[in-house]
C-alpha cells in the first residue's frame, strides 16, 4: 500500500471556542480548514461529526499509513500501551453509545487543556451521534503506535464507511488530541472485481447505506471521459418537497471554484499575456500593500504561498444581498492586510489570494470575472448547468442547503443554512454532469494547454500533510496522484476528483455539512483509484 498522510485536528465537535454568528466567519473558516485536509483521507473535526471545520481546529500531527495491514476480517491486536486501551474502551462504549456513559467516560479521560477546547458533555454528544449512524466500528488495522500515540483504521459496521481514528495523550496519560475521519480503505480490503458493472453496484450501495444512516444527501458520479459509468444518489435536494437528485441537480460547490480562477490564469498565461512569475505589482501598480505588490507572483496567490488571509468574513450584508459585480469589489476587504510571512516561505490556505487571482483576470481580460468563467470556462466545456453565483442564485434545480450548525453549537436535526455568493475563491454553482464535463475539457487540453495543466498540477509550497498545485489539490493513493479540489461551508460538502494518466473523473456534491463528500466519496475514490492502478 502506498504511504499516505493524514492531518489530525480535534474530533468530537471539533475543538472551537465559539460558533460565530456571521455565516460569513462560519464560512471563513470552514473554507480555510477543509482546504487544510488531504483529499481522500481528511482529518476532519466535526460539530456531531458529521460537521468539520467549523471553529477552531488545530492540526497536531502528521501520520504515515501502511503498518500492520490486515485483511478486512481479521481484528488487529492492539498494542499494550495507555492510548491503545483507551481506544479499546471508546470502540466497546460505541458499540451500545450512551450519552451518559461516554461523557462519564470523556470526563474521567480528558486532560483539563482539552476539556477547556471543548467540553466532555458535547464531545460526547458528536461521538454517540457517529457512534449510532454507524452502527459502532471494526479496527482493521493499526497504522502508528507511539507510548502516547495511536493511529487505527476502521470501518463502520452498518455504514461501510473507512475512518482513521488517532489518540494522543499527554505527559499525564490524559487525552489531549483526538481524531476519527472518514479515509480510503485498506488497499487489500478492496473488491477484485473492478469492471464498471461493479463499480456502478459499489457506487449504489454506498450512497444507499450513507444516505441511509443520514451521513450523506447528494450525489457521486463515476464518468470515463464524458461516458458516466456510475451515478447514485440519496436523500434530497429539498426536504419539504421531497426533490430527488439527479445529475442535473445544481449545488453550490464552496472552495471547489477555486479551481475555475485557476483554470482562467492558466488560459491567460497560454496566451502569453500573464506568467505565473508575474508580481501583483505588474498589473496593480498602485496596490495599497508594497509587500504584495513587489513580492507576491501570481503563482503563489494560486498555491497559498503569498502569505496573504481571508476576507470572507468582512463582506458586507449588501454585498450578501445583492451580490458584486466584480472581483475587484472585494479588494478594499484585503489589500492593506499586512501578511503572514514573507511570500513564498511558508503556506497558509488564503482565500484573499485567489480573490486577487480574480481581479488579476479580470484587468488582463477586459471582462468581469463572472462574464469570463460563463465565456471561458462554463461555455467552454459544455457547463450549461453552471452559474457564477456572483448575484444569489435561485432557481428550481438548486438545492437548499442544510445544516446542524447554530450560533450555539451543533444542533440534532437539519435545517436550511445560510446561502453563500460566488467569488473567485469559490462559491460558484454546477452540477455533476457540468463538473464531469469540465474534468474531461481540464484534462484533454481543451481549456488550457496540457502544458500549463502540467504546471497547476506540480506541488508548490510544503502544505502540512497535504500537497497542493495551482488552485489544485495532489494527493497519491495506491501509486496513483489524484487532483481536484474540495469544498465545504455549512451545508455545503464537495469534491472533484481526476485520476491523472487515466479518463477517469469522480464528482462528490453533497447539500449538508461536512464531511458528508468524504462519507461517500472515499471508498468510490479508493476504488477507481485501484482500477486505474491495474489498468482496467
Amino acid at each position: 500500500m502506498s504511504r499516505r498522510v493524514f492531518r489530525i485536528r480535534e474530533v468530537a465537535t471539533a475543538e472551537r471556542t465559539d460558533v460565530s454568528k456571521d455565516r460569513d466567519a462560519n464560512g471563513e473558516t470552514v473554507e480555510r480548514n477543509l482546504r487544510q485536509e488531504t483529499m481522500v483521507g481528511r482529518a476532519r473535526s466535526t460539530l456531531g461529526h458529521a460537521v468539520c471545520g467549523i471553529g477552531k481546529g488545530l492540526s497536531v500531527a502528521v501520520l504515515a499509513c501502511g503498518l500492520m495491514p490486515l485483511s478486512s476480517a481479521e481484528t488487529p491486536v492492539l498494542p499494550a500501551t495507555k492510548p491503545a486501551q483507551l481506544v479499546s474502551y471508546w470502540m466497546e462504549l460505541c458499540r451500545s453509545p450512551n450519552l451518559a456513559q461516554m461523557t462519564k467516560w470523556l470526563t474521567a479521560n480528558l486532560s483539563e487543556e482539552a476539556e477547556k477546547r471543548f467540553p466532555a458533555a458535547d464531545r460526547a454528544q458528536g461521538d454517540v451521534e457517529l457512534c449510532a449512524v454507524n452502527g459502532g466500528f471494526r479496527a482493521v488495522e493499526v497504522t502508528k503506535s507511539e507510548p502516547n500515540v495511536i493511529s487505527v483504521r476502521s470501518i463502520g459496521v452498518e455504514s461501510g464507511v473507512w475512518f482513521t481514528q488517532t489518540f494522543i495523550l499527554n505527559g499525564a496519560g490524559k487525552l489531549d488530541r483526538t481524531g476519527l475521519f472518514p479515509s480510503a480503505p485498506v488497499e487489500s480490503a478492496l473488491p477484485t472485481d473492478l469492471s464498471d458493472a461493479a463499480i456502478a453496484s459499489e457506487v449504489k450501495d454506498t450512497i444507499t447505506k450513507v444516505s441511509r444512516t443520514g451521513l450523506f444527501s447528494g450525489i457521486v458520479t463515476v464518468a470515463r471521459g464524458t461516458r458516466i459509468i456510475a451515478s447514485a444518489s440519496g436523500g434530497y435536494a429539498d426536504h419539504d418537497r421531497k426533490t430527488l437528485i439527479t445529475g442535473a441537480t445544481q449545488f453550490t460547490l464552496g472552495s471547489m471554484g477555486k479551481m475555475f480562477t485557476a483554470v482562467s490564469v492558466g488560459q491567460l498565461v497560454d496566451q502569453g499575456k500573464v506568467s505565473f512569475d508575474d508580481t501583483v505589482g505588474r498589473f496593480f501598480p498602485e496596490y495599497p500593500n508594497r509587500a504584495v505588490r513587489d513580492n507576491v507572483t501570481v503563482g503563489m496567490l494560486l498555491s497559498h504561498t503569498a502569505g496573504m488571509g481571508d476576507f470572507l468574513a468582512k463582506r458586507t450584508p449588501d454585498m450578501m444581498k445583492k451580490g458584486v459585480e466584480r472581483a475587484a469589489e472585494f479588494m478594499p476587504l484585503y489589500d492593506k492586510d499586512e501578511l503572514q510571512f514573507a511570500p513564498g516561505t511558508n503556506w497558509a490556505y488564503s482565500n484573499a489570494g485567489l480573490a486577487l487571482a480574480g481581479a488579476i483576470v479580470e484587468k488582463v481580460s477586459g471582462e468581469d470575472y463572472p462574464s469570463y468563467i460563463r465565456k471561458h470556462i462554463f461555455a467552454a466545456a459544455g457547463m450549461t448547468n453552471s452559474d457564477p453565483n456572483n448575484i444569489p442564485h435561485a432557481t428550481a434545480t438548486l438545492v437548499t442547503p442544510y445544516t446542524k450548525q447554530t450560533a450555539h453549537g451543533p444542533a440534532s436535526d437539519w435545517h436550511e443554512a445560510e446561502h453563500d455568493i460566488g467569488s473567485p475563491a469559490g462559491g460558484a454553482i454546477s452540477t455533476a454532469d457540468d463538473l464531469v464535463r469540465f474534468a474531461d475539457a481540464l484534462r484533454v487540453g481543451k481549456l488550457v494547454s496540457k502544458k500549463t495543466f502540467e504546471e497547476m498540477t506540480k506541488p508548490r509550497g510544503n502544505p502540512p500533510g497535504a500537497k497542493y498545485g495551482y488552485g489544485m489539490d495532489i494527493e497519491d493513493l495506491y501509486g496513483r496522484t489524484i487532483v481536484g479540489h474540495g469544498g465545504g461551508f455549512p451545508g455545503v460538502s464537495t469534491h472533484l476528483y481526476l485520476l491523472l494518466d487515466s479518463p477517469y473523473t469522480v464528482v462528490v456534491l453533497a447539500n449538508q455539512d461536512p464531511p458528508a463528500d468524504a462519507y461517500a466519496g472515499s471508498k468510490i475514490v479508493a476504488l477507481m483509484a485501484e482500477k486505474a492502478k491495474l489498468g482496467k
